[in-house]
């Protein structure tokens, strides 16, 4: 479980890395990667089931954690949108509050307090 916390503050400080740059694209790349690994270890902790994939991802979410499934899908868009458009501040924003958001519903906001402090 340490090193799904891990990936998370590698992909995160690359974000907020990103986003101070104002590259906008790779930060929120790397937001969503963040987010996808917070439900990872959600899923892992409280499911017991390793997901492999994003499909698995949202599967387990779906099933399981039905409103944050609805998070996760709600940011899915802006996440490939990022692959071939320019992307906003506001994009950043939308998918750092996911992250906060999915902390909280799963009940798992103490274990990533200090990374989620810096967003």
């Amino acid at each position: 479980m340490e090193e799904y916390k891990q990936i998370f503050k590698d992909f995160l400080e690359e974000a907020i890395s990103s986003e101070s740059k104002e590259k906008y694209g790779p930060a929120v790349s790397n937001y969503y990667k963040s987010l996808t690994t917070l439900c990872s270890y959600l899923i892992i902790n409280k499911l017991r089931k390793t997901p492999k994939n994003h499909t698995e991802i949202f599967l387990f979410l779906k099933i399981s954690f039905p409103e944050i499934h609805g998070i996760l899908d709600g940011t899915f868009t802006i996440y490939t949108d990022s692959y071939n458009h320019l992307m906003k501040k506001e994009d950043c924003y939308k998918i750092k509050n996911a992250i906060k958001e999915v902390a909280k519903l799963g009940g798992i906001e103490k274990e990533f307090e200090k990374d989620l402090k810096k967003i």
